[in-house]
């Protein structure tokens, strides 16, 4: 990890909020993807699906990156976020940019150098090639990556320990895992969840559908697109949808 990141700001306000944010991120890389995709495309918000970020919701973030997602949360009032980010670099900027735009707000979040999973323990983190893409590293093996040891907690303990109601997951490819073995009892509590679904590591469109399935015995509302229920693999661009489900 570099001693000094080489970072530039920019200034922006998320749709439905009245607070200018200071976004730190690295020139000429994902983070100028990922800033306009969550605090103006509202990719985690769907207005289709009554799907919104409120004031009375306590989240969970899986997938932190450089706290855009948290910061859209903290700008729009929640109760309280607790957001997991496992790669050093990109944690370093998460807590840089929350401390910068919510420095008296320490009650209402909560800051993770780790992963999350199904069991604790240390796992490896494969780390993505290049300097150009920052949020892609994933917890599954990668051919060609390397990989660094990083702490992971269980999902279950953190979703009761923090009373937890929301939860957004990105995190390429352990969503799968999480979501076809936690047991319905431990989402009792959530009453929306959004989560990108990354085809990439698996294709199976009859694996994600029984994820689907799964879904719906718990969330009135489990609602996707682009995944066509009668073909066996995804294979279009980009290889990832977003589902929204909530509970009424």
């Amino acid at each position: 990890m570099k001693e000094k990141l080489d970072l530039k700001t920019l200034s922006i306000k998320p749709r439905k909020t009245e607070k200018d944010l200071t976004i730190f991120y690295r020139e000429g890389t994902t983070d100028e993807k990922v800033i306009p995709e969550v605090l103006k495309t509202n990719v985690y918000q769907s207005k289709k699906n009554d799907f919104y970020i409120e004031s009375n919701d306590r989240w969970l973030d899986l997938g932190g990156n450089i706290g855009t997602f948290l910061l859209l949360c903290l700008a729009h009032q929640v109760e309280f976020i607790i957001s997991f980010e496992p790669e050093p670099e990109n944690f370093s900027i998460l807590k840089k940019n929350v401390l910068e735009n919510f420095p008296k707000g320490k009650k209402y979040f909560r800051l993770e150098k780790k992963a999350i999973g199904l069991k604790e323990g240390s796992f490896p983190l494969y780390l993505c090639k290049g300097d150009y893409n920052k949020y892609r590293h994933s917890m599954l093996p990668r051919k060609g990556r390397k990989s660094i040891q990083v702490k992971v907690d269980p999902i279950a303990e953190i979703i009761q320990k923090y009373k937890i109601d929301c939860i957004k997951m990105d995190i390429e490819g352990a969503e799968i895992e999480i979501l076809e073995k936690i047991p319905l009892k431990v989402l009792k509590p959530i009453k929306k969840l959004v989560f990108e679904y990354s085809f990439d590591f698996d294709k199976s469109i009859p694996r994600f559908l029984k994820i689907i399935e799964k879904l719906r015995k718990h969330f009135k509302v489990v609602s996707y697109s682009k995944v066509k229920d009668n073909e066996l693999e995804y294979n279009y661009f980009p290889p990832c949808v977003n589902v929204f489900c909530k509970k009424k």
